[in-house]
Formats: C-alpha cells, sequence, structure tokens
C-alpha cells in the first residue's frame, strides 16, 4: 500500500497532454440540413454525428486539439459540466479511434 506522500505524488503529478485528430481518411462533411457526417474512405462507412460528437469533430478539422482543450471549450458551448462533458468526449474518442477514424497521441 502506498504511504499518503506518495499518494500526494502520484496524485499531483500532471497528466499527459493526449492529442487528437482525424485519421487522414476521415471526412467530415455539414449537409444542408445542419447534420455532420464523418466519412471513413478507407472502409467505404459514413457515419451520422449527434450534436456533442459534431462539435468534437469540428475541433478537429483543421489540426490536432489536446483533449483537454477540446473538454473546455465543449463545457462553455453547452454550458455543461465539465466532468459531463469529459465522460462524452472521452467515449467518443475511445469509439472513433477503435473504428479507425481517430488517432491519439500523448
Amino acid at each position: 500500500m502506498a504511504s499518503p506522500a506518495q499518494n500526494a505524488t502520484t496524485e499531483s503529478a500532471p497528466a499527459a497532454v493526449r492529442t487528437v485528430a482525424l485519421e487522414t481518411h476521415a471526412i467530415s462533411r455539414q449537409t444542408s440540413a445542419g447534420l455532420t457526417m464523418l466519412f471513413d474512405r478507407a472502409k467505404g462507412v459514413m457515419y451520422e454525428l449527434n450534436e456533442s460528437a459534431s462539435a468534437v469533430v469540428s475541433q478537429l478539422t483543421t489540426e490536432p486539439q489536446a483533449l483537454e482543450e477540446i473538454v473546455d471549450k465543449l463545457a462553455i458551448e453547452f454550458d455543461a459540466p465539465h466532468d459531463e462533458i469529459e465522460e462524452d468526449v472521452q467515449t467518443f474518442v475511445a469509439d472513433f479511434t477503435e473504428a479507425g477514424l481517430l488517432r491519439t497521441c500523448s
């Protein structure tokens, strides 16, 4: 078991900055109805994104973004608790990284 001093050191250590980027074969497009579609050109699959997923992808269209920056921006945009937004973004990033549409790096 770790001592309280060890726990304090572990808890105060800065988290690694993770950045997220769209894979080169993933293309996002806005439809005339205001929906965001994400195309996987490698697999020939198209995804219709909900509002929160669309907001994440819109942050990634020009360059990779730090995960924390995405969460901060969306918490303000949606006027929602930071921890809820963070959980949603983490889930989206994990799912779409597994699907091969996003990549993360530290």
